[in-house]
Order: C-alpha cells, then sequence, then structure tokens
C-alpha cells in the first residue's frame, strides 16, 4: 500500500519536474515578450 502511493508521489513529482523544464524551454526559445520588449526600448 505505501509502495503503491510513494510511486504515485515520484510520478506525480517527475511530472512537475518535465512541465518546469517545458515552459522553460518554451520561454527560452519562443518568448512571447521579446516583440513587446524591443518595442518598449525602441529596438
Amino acid at each position: 500500500m505505501l509502495q503503491t502511493k510513494m510511486f504515485i508521489v515520484v510520478a506525480l513529482l517527475d511530472a512537475v519536474a518535465m512541465i518546469g523544464v517545458g515552459i522553460a524551454l518554451f520561454f527560452a526559445f519562443a518568448n512571447p515578450f521579446v516583440g513587446q520588449l524591443q518595442a518598449a526600448t525602441g529596438g
């Protein structure tokens, strides 16, 4: 019983980590704020 709960918790933590990596890669390569930043700075 405890082992099943432990596997579920580990899977959820791993999923949260992978989602965080995906969001970080999205903002690194497809940042939607770059256009706004360039417009604000006049560049």
